[in-house]
């Protein structure tokens, strides 16, 4: 009998409710922005969703 992943109904919600945003970074950016958010206590995804869901709060409604 195959075993499933005991995440496979909240992979399959994934990818039903969400979309990737694959994004580019030179390294020694995307290390110093990791090294920020450490220091700030959150992590880099957090940010980018908190700063575009800034950006677009007066045209996108939840």
């Amino acid at each position: 009998m195959e075993e499933k992943s005991k995440y496979a109904r909240q992979a399959a919600y994934n990818r039903r409710t969400y979309v990737r945003f694959p994004l580019d970074l030179k390294p020694d950016v995307l290390e110093t922005f990791k090294a920020k958010c450490a220091k700030n206590g959150t992590t880099p995804t957090t940010e980018i969703k908190r700063f575009i869901a800034e950006y677009c709060k007066d045209e996108v409604k939840e």
